[in-house]
């Protein structure tokens, strides 16, 4: 069941904030909330991006979905949808922005996913409600946040090793620091290097996964690029859209790639 009060995007912050608040109460005290997926009944993936585009005074977003068949390590299906954008952009608030046109790209599918990667953060967020989070909910689909750059938590992931499959966790507090025990210190997520000579990804749980089956997948689906290969050609393919489209919507609009 859809949980439509996820998917949309005419709050303001501070009714956004209430709602993850409100979601991760629910998520963290109802078992209906905490379904964990065994990762062999993970068969599909869909990686999902958006690109931008200004047309006139309106933000519009091309979102992508691209399904992956994980044992055959091929596409099965990829959807477009594209929509005006009414969320501005605030660090801790993307869901809020992208969930809407992402969860419609998915509904498009004519297989519904496994699971969802997401090119942002999971529990790697101040209220543990990102945007990996809140689109996994939304649809009731296993989701995890695969994004590229660090948000919150401390880390040592600048002296990784570039060497697929090095990881170092992301915690909650830094170690160092002497106001917290290491009891007191949750593990938030990975930062993982996907492939030889890339930079790491920061990898966090959204809904009904857990951290070791989320690394897990993500290299499993890596295909030597910096992310695993749903959410890297849907980056391409919703970047390639937009400029398919430049021709038609310079003629009609005043037209600005974001």
């Amino acid at each position: 069941m859809l949980v439509h009060e996820l998917l949309r995007d005419d709050y303001t912050l501070e009714q956004a904030k209430s709602l993850q608040e409100k979601y991760k109460q629910m998520m963290q005290s109802d078992q209906e909330y905490n379904q964990i997926r065994d990762v062999k009944d993970i068969k599909t993936a869909v990686g999902v991006d958006i690109s931008y585009y200004r047309s006139g005074n309106v933000e519009y977003g091309i979102g992508c979905a691209v399904l992956w068949n994980i044992d055959e390590e091929a596409i099965e299906n990829k959807t477009f949808y594209r929509d005006a954008i009414n969320f501005p952009y605030k660090a801790g608030f993307l869901g809020f922005r992208e969930c809407r046109i992402l969860a419609n790209a998915i509904l498009k599918l004519s297989t519904r996913p496994d699971l969802i990667m997401c090119d942002g953060h999971g529990i790697i967020h101040p209220r543990k409600f990102g945007e990996a989070v809140q689109l996994g909910l939304s649809l009731n689909i296993p989701s995890i946040g695969v994004a590229k750059k660090p948000y919150i938590g401390s880390s040592k992931w600048k002296k990784m090793a570039r060497v697929k499959g090095k990881k170092t966790p992301i915690l909650a507090n830094n170690p160092n620091s002497k106001r917290k025990s290491d009891s007191d210190n949750e593990l938030l997520g990975y930062a993982v290097c996907l492939n030889d000579g890339y930079k790491p990804v920061f990898i966090s749980t959204g809904y009904n996964m857990t951290i070791d089956a989320a690394i897990e997948i993500c290299l499993a689906t890596s295909k030597g690029h910096r992310q695993p290969e749903p959410l890297f050609i849907a980056d391409q393919l919703s970047n390639k859209r937009v400029k398919s489209d430049l021709p038609k919507l310079k003629q009609e609009y005043d037209f600005k790639v974001i």
